[in-house]
């Protein structure tokens, strides 16, 4: 289950209901340092990102052109030694008709997201997993799995069996 907080709107309105909890100069030094950031090396990257709030743990590649939350950068946590591919997209908030919903995204210590990667908000990645190339993180990714496609699957390393969670067992 995501991890999410919800803001009621008026229909059609939600795209501008971030400005009810974030000032809007914040979030244009966000897209400018973000922006600088996704174009250079993992190290210096780290150092603007970190600046813009993000919780990035130690030994931590990022890869060119990854593209982070700019309303809430500060909810994005990356645990030691993991590994971000090039160009993911962490969106910490989405727009639905009348309802504006954001939440943390938490990668844990060990993990490979693969390239172009969506992460929707709310998503915890466990330790020691794997996510394929491409793939749409919507629901949790438990630890010491293999997660990959749209919808997500998940894999355990160890077995190489397929896991279904709970919510999925009960159909």
């Amino acid at each position: 289950m995501r991890n999410l907080k919800t803001i009621k709107c008026e229909k059609g309105k939600s795209s501008t209901a971030w400005q009810k909890i974030k000032p809007t100069s914040k979030v244009i030094k966000n897209w400018i340092l973000a922006v600088i950031a996704s174009k250079f090396q993992s190290n210096t990257k780290i150092w603007f990102y970190k600046k813009i709030g993000l919780k990035i743990g130690k030994n931590v590649q990022i890869m060119p052109d990854q593209r982070i939350d700019i309303f809430f950068p500060e909810l994005i946590s990356v645990g030691d030694n993991s590994i971000i591919g090039q160009d993911c997209f962490f969106a910490c908030h989405e727009f639905n008709v009348d309802e504006f919903k954001y939440g943390p995204i938490e990668i844990g210590e060990n993990v490979l997201i693969g390239a172009r990667c969506y992460i929707l908000p709310g998503i915890k990645v466990g330790n020691n997993s794997l996510v394929g190339a491409g793939a749409v993180i919507s629901k949790d990714v438990p630890e010491n799995v293999i997660a990959f496609g749209n919808p997500i699957q998940f894999i355990d390393k160890t077995t190489k069996e397929k896991i279904l969670l709970k919510s999925e067992k009960k159909k």
